[in-house]
């Protein structure tokens, strides 16, 4: 490959788009204008789903055909304010719907769609397509990440958003939509031709298996994880929600203040450490400029302080990142973890970095992160797909939500939303991580589920943590599945699923 095509392409992928592209919206439910125009549609509604994500649901009843063809939220778009005119409009989300009807006419059905004037002339432009474009109903019952492009006149007008169903009932449901200006589509790694290659310099072996870290530090529980047979601890380094950026950087430099016996416990336990900068979304980070330098100058100063330390595994660069929060004129992620990498290797050329893709580290957009041209590079996700099986959070409910539940069978709905991590994995030669999995203790079938992830991990030669230990009773292997049981039992079934993958470490 022609290097300077090579590093075109890199630079591509670094920003998320081939050519310039910028945040110009994103469906908010603190803009005004947003929640009145939902409130004027009455099969819509707004909830959140396990990650906060604001989720727009329109659940229309075969009835209301009779009353109006066209069931919709409508958003209007300033597209002169916007500077869309003359450009690419770009739109990203994530979609399901379920027993949507068939409409009579084949453009009708599902509505992810942008109406615009053009010259007196009503244009119709359409974001969500499938691949027969004719199918617009049925059931799509997992999220799904879409993208769609269009290039809008100079002379567009008088623009809204259509979101919803026309000449069909049933439901269908939306999250994280954001709207970009630029020259073209978001790329894909797997895209490019050829795929860049991962490069490492060190072993894939061991394989890690380990657990999320509690809040607080305690031997003990270095000591008791050595017994279970872990061989990793991923740390938390997490200041409390809610905090501006400039509050949220002063707690955590306090809270990084713990890491030395941090690392002489694992040292003395023979249990590995992964620094984790955990931050909610990465919001302080990816919201300001002042975050931002942060994170940079964090890494550089935690490689200069552990750099070759006998406990350090890694460095996981930031928890979760969601670009709902990134701002206009702001570094995107993968130019901000770019940025960061290169200023960690320029001081420590070997200790692994963790990167985790957008969307709070979604297995499905792994393929929009680079191959970054520095070795030892490992790429983490997280899963917890179903939310509605591992994210029943409320123990009060009268109801829980099991594994398997129809939908979600025993290995093969596990298998198939994480077969894009594979498909990462064998393309472009990276190592995997698994940084959170877990299941809510009082799912019927949690075990089964734990057990099932597991296997799958292991059967794709993924490293892999637990979460989490000793943090928050719901999430806790060593509570009952009792959820009136507050106090830690000898044995669980989730416990014995752990206790038998650990045993791995020992072999």
């Amino acid at each position: 490959m022609n290097w300077k095509r090579a590093v075109s392409l890199f630079v591509a992928g670094i920003s998320g788009f081939a050519g310039a592209a910028e945040l110009i919206w994103s469906f908010d439910m603190n803009n005004s204008q947003i929640r009145e125009r939902i409130g004027k549609c009455p099969y819509a509604k707004v909830s959140k789903d396990f990650e906060g994500t604001d989720v727009l649901t329109l659940k229309v009843p075969p009835e209301a055909l009779a009353k109006s063809e066209f069931n919709t939220v409508v958003i209007p778009l300033n597209l002169q304010k916007l500077g869309i005119p003359g450009q690419y409009l770009i739109m990203e989300g994530d979609i399901r719907y379920e027993a949507v009807s068939k409409p009579h006419r084949n453009y009708n059905g599902i509505k992810c769609q942008l109406s615009y004037m053009d010259g007196g002339k009503r244009q119709w432009k359409e974001f969500y397509k499938t691949k027969d474009a004719t199918i617009r109903y049925g059931s799509l019952p997992k999220w799904t990440h879409f993208r769609g492009s269009m290039q809008i006149r100079k002379g567009a007008s008088r623009a809204t958003l259509n979101l919803g169903l026309q000449e069909s009932y049933g439901t269908i449901e939306f999250r994280n939509l954001r709207l970009f200006k630029g020259e073209s589509l978001p790329v894909s790694t797997l895209e490019l031709n050829p795929v860049p290659q991962a490069e490492y310099t060190i072993p894939a072996s061991p394989r890690m298996r380990g657990v999320m870290s509690p809040n607080t530090f305690r031997e003990q529980d270095f000591a008791d994880l050595q017994k279970w047979g872990v061989n990793l601890i991923r740390w938390q380094i997490k200041a409390p929600r809610g905090l501006s950026p400039s509050e949220w950087i002063r707690e955590t430099r306090k809270r990084a203040a713990i890491l030395p016996e941090v690392l002489a416990a694992g040292e003395k336990y023979g249990i590995k450490v992964l620094i984790d900068l955990h931050s909610s979304g990465g919001r302080q980070v990816l919201s300001s400029r002042e975050g931002g330098e942060f994170l940079v100058e964090f890494w550089k100063e935690i490689a200069a302080k552990y750099k070759g330390h006998p406990a350090v595994w890694g460095y996981d660069l930031l928890n979760e990142p969601h670009s709902r929060y990134h701002k206009p004129g702001l570094p995107s992620w993968n130019e901000l973890a770019d940025r960061t990498i290169r200023a960690i290797r320029e001081i420590d050329p070997v200790t692994p970095v963790i990167v985790e893709p957008d969307h709070m580290a979604s297995p499905h957009m792994l393929e929009y992160l680079p191959v970054f041209p520095y070795p030892n590079i490992i790429y983490s996700i997280h899963t917890y797909t179903p939310g509605s099986i591992t994210h029943q959070l409320d123990p009060r409910a009268k109801k829980f939500v099991g594994y398997p539940d129809g939908e979600w069978d025993k290995r093969g709905a596990i298998r198939e939303w994480l077969e894009p991590v594979r498909e990462f994995q064998r393309k472009t030669g990276a190592r995997i991580y698994v940084g959170e999995f877990g299941c809510v203790r009082w799912a019927p079938g949690a075990a089964d589920y734990i057990r099932d992830s597991i296997e799958f991990f292991e059967e794709c030669g993924w490293d892999w943590t637990y979460h989490a230990f000793r943090e928050w009773h719901g999430w806790s292997a060593e509570h009952s599945d009792d959820p009136s049981v507050m106090t830690p039992v000898p044995m669980t079934k989730r416990k014995e699923v752990l206790l038998k993958a650990f045993e791995k470490n020992k072999k």
